[in-house]
C-alpha cells in the first residue's frame, strides 16, 4: 500500500482525498437535511392536529354539559369532511367507555380508545393522536375527546424530498469535487508541474532553466525561490570555476611550502612559490633530505633519522600513517647562508595509489612570526608575574605604603594637569620646573614600585618637559600651543598606568580593593581623627599624631630587593641597609618620604657608588653600602642617607653651576647640589636629569624639613633629612663605627 501510494500522482492523491473529503460531508449534510425535513413536517401536522382537536373540544362544551347526543353526532359528522381525520372518540364525564365514536380506517377499529381524562399528543409512525379534555358551563371537565389524524401526505411528502435532497446533494458533491480538482490542477499540480521541469533541466547542467509562474500565492512564491536558487547554483559555478582558477594561482602564493618527493626520495612535480622562496632555487630532482638539512654533515643524526624515515615510509599501508607519521621530523630550523635561520613545521601527507604511498606530500610552514608573538607573549606573562610578585611582596610589608604613593601620585598628576590647564598657554619657566619636579619624582616612585608602565609614561613626559625646560630657560617661557594636547593625554596615560598599577595591587592583594583604604586602621577615620585633633597641642593631640604616623620601615621595604637591580644597570653592585625601622614618622611627612629617599637613593648609585673594580682598587668590598637610617628627634624624626662610595664631585658641581648661569662663592658647594637643572652623569634611567636633588629638597620643605649633605672625596656621601628647628652635627654620623659600616 505505501508502495502504491510512493507511485500515485499528486493529483490522483489531492483528487480522491478531495472527493473522499466531500463525499463524508455530503452524507452528512443528506442525513442533517432529510431529518430537519421530516421534524418540519411532522411539526406541522402536530400543530394542525392540535389546533383541530381544541376546536372539536370547545364545540362539545355544550352538547357534553346538557347530554346533547343528537348535537354530538352532528358535530361529529363534522369532522367526516376532514379526510386526514380517521378516527374519532367522546367521552362524558365518569363512564369509561366513548359515548360515541368515528371509524374511517377499519385496521384500526379494533384498537382500544385512549381511557381516562389523560390529553395529550403521541407520534406514532402513521398517524398522530391527540387528546383534550371538554369543558362545561362552570369552567370544570365535562368530558374528553380524542381524534386521530393520518400521516400518509406527510409521509409521501418526506419520501420525495427525500429523495430530492440526495440528488441535489449528489449533484453539488459532484461539481464541488470537480471545481477543487480543477483548480488544484491549474494552481499547484501543472505549476508544481513546471517546478519539477525546470529542476529536472537544472540537474542536467541547464543553468539558465527557470519557471514562469505569476501568482502570489505559496506555488508562486516556490517557483520564486526556485529561480532564486537556480540563480544562486549559476552564480555559485562561476565563482567555483573562479575559485578552481584562483587556487591554481593560490598554490603559488601560498604561505606554505608545498613539495612531493618520491620513493627516491627526491622532490617531482610542481612546487609551491613559497618553496622555492624558502628552499631557493629549482626544487625538482633535489633530494628532500638535502632541502630540509642543507649543510649537515654525512654522520648528522638529525639527517639520517629522516632520510631512513622517508625510505620506509613507501611500504607503509596508507591505514597505517597517521601513526607512522608521529616519526617523522615535527619542526626544523633552516640554515640559509647569509640570512638568518627559519623555523619550520612540517607536515606529511601520503598520496596513495591502489592502496599504496606513491608520493609523500611535504607541507613546511614558516613560523618565525609565531615564535616571535610567543616570545612576546611569554614576556608578557613574565611581566605580569613579575608586576604581581612585586605587588605581593609590596602587600606583605605594608599596603599603606602604596596606598600612600598612590595618593601622592594623584596629587601630583592633578597639580600637573592644573598647571597645563584646559586650553593652550604660555608656561613660565617656574611652572616647567615645577612639572619637571614631579613628574620626575613620580618616575622615580614608579620604579621604586616596579610600576614600569607608569614608570615609562613618566619617562616620555619628563622628554616632553625636558625640551620645554631648555626653551623656557632661554626665553623666560615656553608655548605649550604645539604640545598642549600633547601633555594633557600624556598625564592622562599616566594616571590610566597609576590606576591599572592600583588594579595590580588589588589583584595581588588578600584583602582585595579594601587594601587601598586601610592601614592599620581605616584609613579615613584614621584621617579624619588627625584632622580634628591633630593641632591640639595636648595629649589627646599627640596620640591621633602617633597613630596617623607609619613606622619607617615602610617606606623602604620595595628599596631592599631594587637597590641591586638598579645597581646592575649601571655596571655596579651596591646593597641596601636599613636602620630605625620602628621610628614612627608623621602621616604628612610619609606621604613624601619615599620619594625623597628613591631620589637619594638612586643617586647614590649613580654619582657615589663605584663600579666594582674601582673599589676593590682602592681596598673597598666589591659591593657598595647604602645606609637608609631613621632616629627620633625632639623636633621630629631625622633620617639619613649615606653611601661609602667617592663622595660629591665638587669640582664637577662647581663647574655645571656656571653652566647653567648660577653664582659660585657665596653658599657652600655641596649646597650646589640642589639646583634645578644640575647634574653630573650622563643620561639614564637612574640619572635625574639635575632635578633629582632639587625634588627631594622640594619636597622635603613642604612639610618643614631641610636637607643638609655632608661629604668626604673617596669616602662618603651624606644626606640628613631633618625638621628646620632640629640642630644638626653634621659629625653625628661620622664616627668610627659608622666608617666600618661605610
Amino acid at each position: 500500500m505505501s508502495r502504491l501510494l510512493r507511485m500515485t500522482s499528486l493529483g490522483t492523491k489531492l483528487a480522491l482525498a478531495t472527493v473522499g473529503v466531500l463525499s463524508v460531508i455530503s452524507v452528512l449534510l443528506y442525513l442533517q437535511l432529510t431529518s430537519r425535513e421530516q421534524q418540519h413536517l411532522l411539526s406541522a401536522k402536530t400543530t394542525a392536529a392540535g389546533m383541530v382537536t381544541n376546536l372539536f373540544a370547545a364545540s362539545l362544551a355544550a352538547p357534553l354539559d346538557f347530554g346533547d347526543a343528537e348535537a354530538m353526532e352532528t358535530e361529529l359528522g363534522n369532522l367526516r369532511s376532514n379526510p386526514e381525520i380517521i378516527q374519532a372518540w367522546i367521552w362524558s364525564l365518569g363512564p369509561t367507555d366513548p359515548i360515541t365514536r368515528l371509524h374511517r380506517d377499519r385496521t384500526l377499529a379494533q384498537e382500544p380508545p385512549p381511557t381516562g381524562l389523560d390529553v395529550g399528543t403521541r407520534m406514532l409512525a402513521d398517524r398522530v393522536e391527540v387528546s383534550r379534555p371538554v369543558f362545561g358551563r362552570s369552567g370544570q371537565p365535562v368530558g374528553k375527546v380524542a381524534v386521530v389524524f393520518s400521516l400518509a401526505a406527510e409521509n409521501a411528502a418526506f419520501v420525495a424530498n427525500r429523495t430530492r435532497i440526495f440528488w441535489w446533494t449528489l449533484v453539488m458533491d459532484v461539481a464541488t469535487a470537480f471545481g477543487l480538482i480543477l483548480i488544484a490542477r491549474l494552481q499547484i499540480i501543472l505549476p508544481l508541474a513546471k517546478v519539477a521541469e525546470g529542476a529536472r533541466r537544472l540537474e542536467k547542467g541547464d543553468l539558465a532553466a527557470r519557471v514562469d509562474i505569476n501568482s502570489a500565492d505559496e506555488v508562486g512564491q516556490l517557483a520564486r525561490a526556485f529561480n532564486t536558487m537556480g540563480e544562486a547554483i549559476a552564480d555559485r559555478e562561476q565563482r567555483l570555476d573562479a575559485a578552481r582558477q584562483s587556487l591554481r594561482d593560490l598554490f603559488d602564493h601560498m604561505g606554505q611550502a608545498i613539495v612531493a618527493f618520491g620513493p627516491t626520495g627526491t622532490i617531482e612535480g610542481e612546487v609551491s612559490r613559497q618553496a622555492s622562496r624558502l628552499f631557493g632555487g629549482k626544487l625538482g630532482g633535489t633530494r628532500v633530505r638535502d632541502v630540509l638539512y642543507r649543510g649537515a654533515p654525512d654522520g648528522d643524526i638529525d639527517a639520517q633519522a629522516f632520510e631512513e624515515w622517508s625510505n620506509v615510509a613507501f611500504r607503509v599501508r596508507p591505514a597505517e600513517w597517521a601513526e607512522f607519521a608521529t616519526l617523522a621530523p615535527a619542526e626544523i630550523v633552516l640554515n640559509r647562508e647569509g640570512e638568518e635561520p627559519v623555523p619550520l613545521e612540517l607536515e606529511f601527507r601520503p598520496v596513495t595509489k591502489n592502496g599504496k604511498v606513491v608520493r609523500v606530500m611535504l607541507l613546511a610552514t614558516d613560523v618565525s612570526q609565531q615564535r616571535a608573538l610567543e616570545r612576546t607573549v611569554q614576556s608578557q606573562e613574565e611581566e605580569h608575574a613579575r608586576q604581581m610578585a612585586a605587588m605581593r611582596r609590596l602587600v606583605a610589608g605594608g599596603p599603606q605604603v602604596f596606598v600612600m604613593f598612590v595618593d601622592s601620585a594623584r596629587q601630583r598628576i592633578a597639580r600637573c594637569v592644573e598647571i597645563v590647564g584646559p586650553e593652550p598657554r604660555m608656561l613660565l619657566s617656574g611652572e616647567i620646573d615645577e612639572l619637571f619636579r614631579h613628574v620626575h619624582t613620580l618616575k622615580g616612585e614608579a620604579a621604586a614600585f616596579d610600576l614600569r608602565d607608569l614608570q615609562s609614561q613618566s619617562a616620555e613626559l619628563e622628554e616632553e618637559l625636558d625640551e620645554l625646560r631648555s626653551e623656557a630657560r632661554g626665553e623666560g617661557f615656553a608655548t605649550t600651543d604645539a604640545v598642549h594636547d600633547r601633555l594633557s593625554a600624556q598625564f592622562k596615560h599616566a594616571t590610566e598606568a597609576l590606576e591599572r598599577g592600583c588594579e595590580v595591587f588589588v589583584a595581588a592583594s588578600p584583602t582585595g580593593r579594601v587594601a587601598l583604604d586601610q592601614v592599620t586602621v581605616q584609613r579615613s577615620d584614621l584621617l579624619e581623627l588627625l584632622a580634628h585633633l591633630g593641632q591640639r597641642n595636648d595629649e589627646l593631640g599627640h596620640i591621633a599624631t602617633r597613630l596617623a604616623s607609619r613606622p619607617f620601615g615602610e617606606s623602604t621595604a620595595n628599596l631592599v630587593d631594587l637597590v641591586p637591580t638598579w645597581a646592575d644597570k649601571e655596571g655596579k653592585r651596591a646593597r641596601l641597609q636599613v636602620e630605625g625601622k620602628e621610628t614612627r614618622v608623621p602621616a604628612h611627612v610619609a606621604r613624601i618620604l619615599g620619594g625623597a629617599l628613591t631620589h637619594l637613593i638612586r643617586n647614590a648609585i649613580v654619582h657615589g657608588i663605584e663600579n666594582p673594580d674601582a673599589r676593590e682598587s682602592r681596598g673597598k668590598s666589591p659591593i657598595g653600602l647604602i645606609r637608609v637610617i631613621a632616629a627620633e628627634g625632639e623636633s621630629g624624626p631625622m633620617f639619613t642617607v649615606e653611601d661609602d662610595g667617592q663622595g660629591l664631585d665638587l669640582a664637577s658641581i662647581a663647574q655645571q653651576a656656571v653652566a647653567i648661569g648660577e653664582t659660585v662663592g657665596t653658599r657652600p658647594i655641596e649646597q650646589l647640589a640642589f639646583l634645578p637643572g644640575l647634574s653630573t652623569a650622563r643620561m639614564g634611567d637612574l640619572a635625574g636629569r639635575g632635578v633629582g636633588l632639587h625634588a627631594v629638597k622640594s619636597e622635603m620643605e613642604t612639610v618643614g624639613y631641610k636637607v643638609d649633605v655632608f661629604s668626604k672625596a673617596g669616602e662618603y656621601a651624606r644626606f640628613v633629612l631633618r625638621p628646620k628647628d632640629a640642630p644638626y652635627d653634621g659629625n653625628a654620623f661620622a664616627g668610627k663605627e659608622a666608617r666600618q659600616h661605610a
